[in-house]
């Protein structure tokens, strides 16, 4: 019996999420799949049950590998303001790209009574918010932010970051993240400052340009 590896199991993910980008997730097939990675069915069944079980493991490694690394500009800078500008960013860049969005639409088109999306929004989405939730609540706790609901604070900063931008990507409005995201996140973090930074914005902030605020 072969003894399945994590490479593998990685492999089989990136080449469906590939699959399901080309030609959308119903129209990609467990076979296209083992013929797209060079194996036979069985192997691939050796790794997972169905088509659906494997959407899952995509959302899985696209959600919580992101997370980690979008939590990581939030700690390198030194000073909140930058680490908060940095992170939003990044995760504008990311939350606007083609595959979070593909995968967005795969989840929202799927039957009715399919469990997937519940499952993605309680195993993994929410799981990763409370990531950046449980991070400001230790600044609450180290005097770096106000006290406050900490799952309340990461909804207002996904907010104030977010616009309406992700419906304009997702409905096809715009074809990928505008060009002002520093402009859009300077602003996002001043504004969550002036909410709970404990004297205000940290390490002041820029005038923001006549007419600068209109969608691009």
């Amino acid at each position: 019996m072969r003894v399945r590896t994590e490479e593998k199991r990685r492999e089989i993910v990136q080449a469906a999420q590939a699959l399901f980008e080309e030609h959308g997730f119903d129209r990609t097939s467990m076979s296209m799949i083992s013929e797209r990675l060079g194996g036979s069915k069985a192997t691939l069944y050796g790794y997972f049950r169905s088509k659906e079980e494997i959407l899952q493991a995509v959302l899985v490694y696209d959600v919580t590998e992101e997370a980690e690394r979008l939590m990581n500009e939030l700690l390198a800078d030194e000073t909140l303001r930058n680490g908060l500008i940095q992170l939003g960013v990044a995760f504008l860049t990311r939350r606007l790209s083609s595959t979070p969005v593909a995968n967005i639409r795969m989840v929202a088109t799927q039957p009715a009574g399919s469990t997937i999306g519940k499952d993605f929004y309680e195993r993994v989405l929410r799981p990763a918010w409370q990531r950046l939730a449980a991070r400001f609540e230790m600044m609450m706790d180290e005097g770096i932010l106000k006290r406050a609901d900490p799952w309340v604070a990461a909804m207002h900063w996904k907010g104030l970051n977010e616009w309406d931008l992700f419906e304009r990507r997702l409905l096809g409005a715009i074809e990928g993240p505008p060009d002002n995201l520093l402009e859009i996140s300077t602003l996002a973090a001043d504004a969550f400052l002036d909410l709970y930074g404990i004297d205000g914005r940290e390490a002041g902030r820029r005038p923001t340009p006549k007419g600068s605020l209109k969608k691009k």
